[in-house]
This record gives C-alpha cells, structure tokens and sequence, in this order.
C-alpha cells in the first residue's frame, strides 16, 4: 500500500476527535485513512488514556510510549486541550465552527457539565454531525455505567454461545466490542454526513458499544425466534469435522464438511481408503465414533503441517482451515500479496513497525497512510494558525 496516494475520497472533510481509547479513535482514523483531516483534541500532560494502553515500548519518553496508540491515531493531527476550562471554549468553537464530523467518547452527561453538549455544538455548526460512541448509549437504565471488554462480551450475549457446554462462558480474545464499535461509529458518521450535506441539519449519532454487539447474534437470535430454543455453547463431544482444531506437526488446523468437495475426498487427500466407508463419510456414523474418527485425522496429520494440508486441501475444494499465530500473519503470503501492511516510523519509538492497515481497497481512492501518529499537542502551532484563518 502506497504511503502517498492521490486525493482520498474523503478529502475534503474535517473530523474534529474528542474522543479516547479504542473504539471512537479507531472511528476518526478509519476516516482519516480515507482523507479526511483528523484533528485529535486531548487533555495536556497526559493525553490520550491510550498512549498508556500496551504494547508498550518502555524506552520511548513518555507519552509516547503505547504502539497501539499509534496504530489508531495515524492520519491525525494534535492539540492538547483541557475541554473542562471556560478558556478554552473560544478555541472549541472555532474549531467545531470548521469541523463536518466530530466524534466523542465521554460518558453521557459529561460534555453536558461542561457546556458543550450536543445542542451546544449544533449551535456553532448547525450542519454538524455529532457522533457519540459509549458503552451502553446515551439513554437507558445502564447509560452511567463503566464498562470493559469482558463485560460487554458478557451482556451482549457472546460470551453464552463460546466455549463448550460443560464450561463457563469463553470470552473472545483482544478488545473486539471496541474495534467493532469503532467500525460502526465510522460508517454511520459518513451516513449521518451525507444526510446533512443533502438537508442542511446536523444530526446526532449515538453509538452504543453493547448493541453493536448484540446486533451479531443473529443466528442466536433466529434460533430462539423460529426454533423457541437459545443456541449453546459447543458439546463436549462432537463430529471432529465440526471444526475443533487438531494439532498437527506444526500448528493447528480445523476439518469441516461443505466447501463443494465430497466428503470422499479426504480419502484422496490423506490417501486413507477409510474416509471412503460409511462410518467415516456419515456424519450419524462419525458421532458414533467421535474418538476413532479423531484418532485417524490426528494420525493423518501427525507428520505434516498445518498450512501445508491447508494448502492442498484447497486445491481439492476442502474446507479446512489453518490456525495462524501472529508471526504467520505478518509473513502470510496472501497478505503480504494484497499488501495489507504498513511500515511506520515513529520518531518515539525510533523503530520501523508494521501494522495492519486496510480494511477495505477502493480502486481509484485507496486507503493511505499519509502520516504517523502524532506526539501529544504536536501541532498546536499549525492548528491554531489554520483554525485562525478559517479552514
């Protein structure tokens, strides 16, 4: 992926990031990395929360230290700024004033306390599109409450359908609520936008990370509706062509039936006639027999690799599927083909990174990474001066 590529297609479009952490940052650079000029407002001293969040690269000088910090805030530009101080609401107001987009994370009520609620904004930018990103949204019974990843794996009802049936609830792992609401929050943005450039009215965007993640359900959410049952969590004792990952020489790779190939062709693939007999190629029969059917995949894989029989389970039309680490990923030849990673420089961190950085390709408007995150209140001169003279 070019570092420098022609004009976005948000060009053009001025996001103002009030927010901090995961899922509001993550929002503006997704909109950043298409274009639009981000300008990240945080608290003096100490900036983001996030540049304290881990990985964290303990001989940078501090802020600077937090690598996911700078994987969700390149394309921006920043300026501290204490939005709790009276003095400071002329520069907000300007900066609202030649904004389109401004995305916020504080819980609801807080920028209320601080006279710039929604209303506020509206009235400086009456064709402004406020996005609002929180835990549980701006109204309800839980609307206060804090929460964290885990909790709203928890109440969204993914942690019920994870893990297997004689154990608790699986968490999913890293922070997904987060990116997920993040993804959400970005494309209703550019919604809200479009609406008010037609209309000429602002309008208000509330994002609740909870609902973003209980939309997902939806094949738990059919089963109780057509079925009067709740879709559980994985039997103890199931078809190993049901996914279940078996290890192999190196790594770790899941069976599963469909994928256009008949199921005979496991017997072509390992060249082991017994995929050829009922009590194989029947699931009724293999439930049967769960521990022999493992016993046959374990000892068919026992001396080969995962990506290997990956590989050439797909040549035949198998759905297999490789568990990859970390380290596979960043040498993955498919990714690297789609050049799905960036290298970054950062003068902090004075080491060059790589980062996953498009989601989506646009033929003619390509996501580009025009510049690294910023260090805390990097370009206050810049936008001061620009904010001065109007956009």
């Amino acid at each position: 992926m070019a570092q420098t590529d022609p004009d976005g297609a948000l060009t053009g479009l001025r996001v103002l990031d009030l927010s901090h952490g995961i899922a509001g940052p993550f929002a503006a650079r997704l909109l950043g990395d298409h274009g639009a000029d981000v300008i990240k407002i945080e608290r003096p001293i100490t900036g983001d929360f996030a540049r304290t969040l881990p990985p964290l690269k303990q001989d940078a000088p501090f802020p600077e230290q937090s690598l996911l910090f700078q994987y969700l805030n390149w394309n921006k530009r920043s300026l501290a700024l204490d939005l709790r101080l009276a003095e400071n609401k002329p520069t907000l107001q300007k900066l609202v004033e030649q904004s389109d987009i401004v995305i916020e994370s504080f819980r609801p009520g807080r920028l209320e306390s601080w006279g710039l609620g929604v209303d506020q904004l509206l009235d400086w930018q009456p064709k402004l599109v406020v996005t609002s990103v929180t835990n549980f949204g701006q109204t309800g019974p839980y609307a206060q409450y804090a929460a964290s990843d885990l909790t709203l794996q928890a109440l969204s009802g993914i942690m019920q359908i994870s893990g297997q049936v004689d154990r608790e609830p699986l968490k999913h792992g890293l922070s997904q609520s987060f990116y997920c609401a993040g993804l959400t929050a970005a494309y209703a943005s550019i919604m809200a936008y479009t609406a008010a450039q037609a209309d000429q009215f602002g309008e208000h965007v509330d994002v609740s990370i909870h609902e973003c993640l209980a939309s997902e359900l939806v094949l738990n959410q059919s089963y109780y509706a057509f079925l009067g049952a709740v879709q559980g969590r994985r039997a103890i004792v199931q078809d190993p062509f049901a996914g279940e990952p078996i290890a192999t020489r190196k790594g770790y790779l899941a069976f599963q039936t469909g994928g256009g190939a008949p199921f005979e062709t496991f017997a072509e693939l390992f060249d082991r006639p017994e995929f050829l007999e009922k009590r194989f190629s029947s699931p009724p029969e293999r439930e049967k027999r769960v521990a022999e059917v493992k016993a046959l995949l374990e000892e068919c894989v026992a001396d080969r690799d995962a990506k290997e029989v990956f590989l050439a389970g797909a040549q035949k039309r198998l759905l297999l599927g490789v568990v990859q680490s970390a380290e596979d990923l960043l040498h993955c030849e498919h990714l690297k083909e789609r050049q799905s990673f960036v290298e970054i420089d950062h003068p902090a961190t004075s080491t060059q990174l790589r980062f996953p950085a498009e989601l989506a390709k646009l033929s003619l408007t390509p996501t580009s990474v025009r510049r690294r995150s910023p260090t805390l209140d990097e370009h206050r001169t810049e936008i001061l001066a620009q904010i001065g003279r109007g956009r």
